[in-house]
Parts: C-alpha cells; structure tokens; sequence
C-alpha cells in the first residue's frame, strides 16, 4: 500500500505480504498507518502554484521509493522486474481528507497496459467504496478487500 495522489508517498507507510496471508486486520491496519504517515505535499506548501523546483524534487523522491517498493514485490515473488509486478498487480486508489471527514474512499481501478486507470464515468458503479478511518482494523480491511475485488487487472 503505498500514499496518495499522482505519486508515490515520500513519507507515508509502504506494506505488502503475499495475499494467502494478509488478513483483513492486517490489510486495514497497515492501510491506516499508511493514511495516517502520509503527507499531503499539495498542503504542505499551501496551495498552488507549487514551487517546481519542490515538485520536481518530490517527483524524483516519489519515483525511487516507488521503485524500490515495486522492486521488492518483484524479487520477492518471482516477478522478472518491478513493472511486471505492478503491471500484473489490482490497485485501488485511495483518498481521505483528513481535515475534512472521517470517510475514506477507495476506488477500484482497471488495467491499463503497464499501469491502472479509473474508470469512467457511468462505468465505476459497484467500484467505489467508503469506509471510516476510525472503523476497526477488521472492517477497514475487508472494504478494501471489496475494492480490490472490483479491480480489472490487466491479466484479468
């Protein structure tokens, strides 16, 4: 699980295990702390227009911990590289604005050649799913095993 937004946290919480073994506490504790660590670099420099210098500093931070992360899944199980592993991986994408609501949403996404997409408009019913951050770690996870369930992989 990693952060939010167009990249990869730089500072949140990164977790996986094989799926035989991740339990839905397991899924919805790590997804918390992952909520919980992450920070949202858009408010952090208050609004736009964001500096570029800092943005192209947090892009090329957000793409090695991606990579690394990726890397790892694909050493560990038998992946040839880490954009097979991601290419051949259900994602959801997750959003919570913590200053806001305690509701987070997950939306399942579908394959896109090497990465995941959204879908469209009129297509998503059934793959969106909200839950409360402060819901027990049982019930986060198994929400966010329902959005996985929804996903389209590409080797689906």
């Amino acid at each position: 699980m990693g952060g939010g937004g167009p990249h990869f946290s730089r500072t949140g919480w990164s977790a996986y295990c094989a799926r035989k073994q991740a339990t839905p506490e397991w899924i919805g504790a790590n997804l918390k702390k992952s909520l919980h660590s992450s920070v949202d670099f858009f408010m952090k420099l208050g609004g736009y227009p964001l500096p570029e210098d800092q943005l192209r500093e947090a892009g090329k931070e957000s793409n090695r911990k991606s990579s690394a992360f990726w890397s790892q899944i694909a050493e560990n199980f038998g992946f040839m590289d880490g954009i097979v592993a991601r290419k051949k991986s259900a994602l959801v994408f997750v959003n919570w604005n913590s200053d806001l609501t305690d509701q987070v949403r997950l939306a399942a996404s579908r394959g896109s050649g090497t990465s995941h997409s959204a879908w469209y408009e009129g297509e998503n019913d059934g793959k969106v799913f909200h839950v409360s951050i402060n819901a027990s770690d049982e019930e986060m996870g198994e929400v966010a095993v329902r959005a996985l369930d929804a996903c389209r992989p590409n080797y689906a």
